[in-house]
């Protein structure tokens, strides 16, 4: 466990921290789609649009960037070839994978810090509140990291890298309970089909924008969890090394 733990860090030092002291550029690249919807729903509904935008934006950068594991795994796999290196360490699927995902959490810190902030300055956070949106966080980013990293090894080509996690994020994010209430779908239960819209549905409820039903919040949770412990057991068993 020590070692799984130096693993981690190391990785997510050497990934995150490096880079982003470096070319702090990403960081404004990755808030830009967000921030976006934060402006024009700001813009258009006041500060109940500002809310959606504020919770909208916190899922978006931790699924996204759970989700962008695909492009650097892909690359440090086929095109510099750092997972060999890290093979031959050696250092396990498990400690690799989880720091990539903690690298892309440091790189996602800043923005969610603001995100968070900016919540509890408009007084929308009750103790409880905050607990259940902060666990339901760390479920989502568990989730989506463990699915970035298993859909990386089935990657054969470098191009397909950097298409594959736009168009999964855009999916996660716009076509799941994020921006806009389940309540609006025919069944509020097709919400917690997605692990977004699983967090957002609890973030909304958390938050007290939208009141749901309990069996809908339960629903919820159940599907986090069941996403993120299929991640888990992703990283256990199926993404294996490969030498490709």
């Amino acid at each position: 466990m020590k070692k799984l733990l130096r693993d981690i860090l190391v990785i997510g030092w050497l990934n995150g921290w490096v880079p982003l002291v470096r070319s702090w550029i990403w960081l404004v690249a990755n808030s830009v789609t967000p921030l976006s919807f934060l402006i024009v729903l700001a813009i258009y509904a006041g500060e109940a649009g500002l809310r959606w935008g504020l919770l909208g934006g916190l899922i978006w950068t931790v699924a996204s960037n759970g989700i962008s594991l695909i492009g650097d795994a892909t690359f440090y796999r086929l095109e510099i070839k750092f997972q060999q290196m890290l093979v031959a360490a050696p250092v396990s699927p498990i400690a690799y994978a989880l720091g990539l995902a903690l690298s892309s959490f440091i790189f996602a810190a800043p923005a969610i810090a603001f995100y968070a902030g900016y919540l509890a300055v408009l007084g929308a956070f009750t103790i409880m509140g905050a607990a259940a949106l902060a666990i339901s966080m760390i479920l989502l980013w568990v989730s989506t990291a463990g699915l970035g990293f298993a859909i990386s090894t089935l990657i054969k080509q470098m191009r397909y890298a950097w298409a594959v996690p736009g168009i999964l994020s855009a999916v996660l994010s716009a076509m799941a309970p994020v921006y806009w209430p389940a309540t609006v779908l025919p069944n509020e239960l097709l919400g917690v089909l997605l692990p977004t819209g699983a967090a957002g549905i609890i973030g909304q409820s958390a938050l007290g924008m939208v009141r749901y039903g309990a069996y809908v919040i339960v629903a919820s949770w159940i599907s986090l969890v069941i996403y993120a412990v299929i991640s888990l057991i992703l990283l256990a068993k199926v993404a294996r090394w490969r030498q490709v």
